[in-house]
């Protein structure tokens, strides 16, 4: 379960924000007031920011512990049946997610072109641990350092498609990435008071679009 705080304006700002955040629909996730906000003297002065906590709705009674053994097994037994050598996986917790990290001398295969195979692998890993409401937490795995130096790229590209819009006025369009890449980009230009990031799309043709605000 991935789990988030967010100020903003009003409650339905920091909601719609969150849910950009967290790259789900409003049906997918928990939201619990903390703060409704409210105006200063004559709306200027003494402001509070509304301020909600909202989690995604899938793990929410998952034993992590469990969680985590059951990706070692699941990710050792994938890896044998496709004659991928490794050295080593390590596995640990972050926001409710298990994350899984595997060193290989192979890991070139395990990533494939554009991260498309750790992607796949990742999905068979996730599909496997829902089948039991005990371990139906979100997994998320790396190899050798790749998810690091892909955020990198991704938040460069993000910051270059900002100069662009800035520059032309014109909205910018990333070609449809998965999920977790549409949220760096969001997260990359989230500070940006001039620009506003949406998602659009279905599916795997999912993208991210930059404009002005």
């Amino acid at each position: 379960m991935s789990e988030i705080e967010i100020e903003a304006k009003t409650v339905e700002e920091a909601i719609q924000e969150g849910l950009k955040q967290l790259d789900c629909s409003r049906d997918k996730v928990e939201i619990k007031i903390l703060n409704e906000g409210a105006s200063g003297l004559f709306g200027l002065m003494g402001n509070k920011p509304a301020k909600v906590r909202m989690a995604t709705k899938d793990g929410s009674a998952s034993d992590l512990g469990l969680a985590q053994e059951s990706v070692k097994k699941i990710l050792n037994d994938l890896l044998k049946m496709m004659s991928i050598n490794y050295t080593a996986i390590t596995v640990s917790l972050m926001g409710g997610r298990v994350l899984a990290d595997i060193k290989s001398p192979d890991s070139s295969i395990i990533i494939g072109k554009n991260g498309q195979a750790l992607e796949a692998l990742e999905s068979i890993v996730n599909l496997i641990l829902n089948r039991d409401e005990k371990t139906r937490v979100k997994v998320s795995i790396d190899s050798e350092g790749y998810r690091l130096r892909q955020e990198e790229r991704l938040q460069e590209l993000a910051r270059q498609a900002a100069d662009q819009v800035k520059k032309s006025g014109k909205t910018f369009n990333f070609d449809p990435m998965p999920a977790r890449d549409r949220r760096i980009i969001h997260l990359a230009l989230k500070s940006d008071s001039a620009l506003e990031t949406l998602s659009e799309g279905e599916g795997m043709f999912r993208k991210v679009v930059v404009k002005l605000k």
